[in-house]
């Protein structure tokens, strides 16, 4: 159960961290559309690089509801993490918690691989072609996702099949 443990407590920093970033891109975001100068803030999407300066504020809050979302997911894993510290192996929202955070985590990183990929095609100035690092941690948060969905419906399986043993004795 330490494994558990340790997840519990990097998923909880992770969604604190991930959280803190969202506050500040929504910041970020809301003085540049409010018109105040920002020369303190290095932002990494450059409004030269999109052929217009809307592309740019649609594409960051598009970003924003979507990590939003996968904090979601985040916060779902955790929930079911802490059933898991319960030894609760056969509870159905530990099953359902870990189900529907795999397909968070699996939408939110089709949604971003898929906002990246048209953002580079179409509309930014630059066209990025090839095999980058963000895909790369996107295709593994699919992984992470479908697993998390396959475990889940190991444990749905395994619940089944205890209730039925259950009943036989």
């Amino acid at each position: 159960m330490n494994s558990a443990k340790t997840l519990y407590a990097i998923l909880n920093v992770i969604i604190i961290l991930i959280l803190i970033s969202i506050g500040l891109g929504i910041f970020v975001l809301s003085m540049i559309l409010f018109g105040v100068k920002q020369d303190f803030i290095g932002i990494e999407e450059d409004a030269l690089i999109y052929k217009t300066e809307a592309m740019l504020y649609r594409y960051t809050f598009f970003k924003l509801v979507i990590y939003a979302a996968f904090v979601v997911a985040l916060w779902r894993l955790r929930k079911a993490t802490k059933l898991l510290l319960k030894n609760d192996f056969y509870n159905i929202e530990l099953t359902n918690g870990m189900f529907n955070s795999g397909k968070l985590m699996i939408l939110s990183s089709v949604a971003l691989w898929f906002i990246d990929e048209i953002g580079n095609r179409f509309f930014k100035r630059h066209v990025l072609d090839g095999l980058s690092e963000k895909t790369l941690v996107y295709l593994l948060i699919i992984a992470m996702g479908l697993f998390l969905m396959l475990m889940s419906t190991v444990l749905r399986d395994t619940k089944a099949i205890k209730d039925e043993n259950d009943l036989t004795i």
